[in-house]
């Protein structure tokens, strides 16, 4: 059982959809499609949590660990979602669900910038 008292920021995850507009160019122009808010524990993975690791790591790229409750939204892709908290967008680059419980997930994200 984990502990849902951290689950105190408050998210909002978006959908990237191609839309039906064209840009000068004639290419479809991409939208944010707002899917789903819910409660998260963000959590920030910067500072020494990245030395000593080999540069070409997913893991220097991670600026920021999002968890929430499994079943508020168990399926999240890194080429399909992008989450944004407090004015702060973030893309995805994976997600865990720690030996496979369906209790947590927990989402590793880059802020953009």
């Amino acid at each position: 059982m984990t502990n849902r008292g951290k689950y105190k920021h408050y998210i909002e995850i978006y959908e990237i959809k191609t839309g039906t507009e064209e840009n000068r160019l004639g290419e479809k122009i991409e939208t944010e499609v707002k899917v789903k808010s819910l409660f998260a524990c963000v959590e920030t993975r910067v500072g020494g949590l990245l030395t000593g690791r080999p540069a070409d790591t997913v893991m220097t790229t991670v600026t920021h660990k999002i968890s929430w409750d499994y079943n508020n939204f168990p399926e999240i892709l890194p080429d399909k979602h992008i989450i944004k908290y407090q004015n702060h967008t973030f893309d995805v680059n994976y997600s865990l669900d720690d030996g496979f419980k369906h209790e947590e997930l927990q989402v590793f994200v880059t802020e953009k910038v």
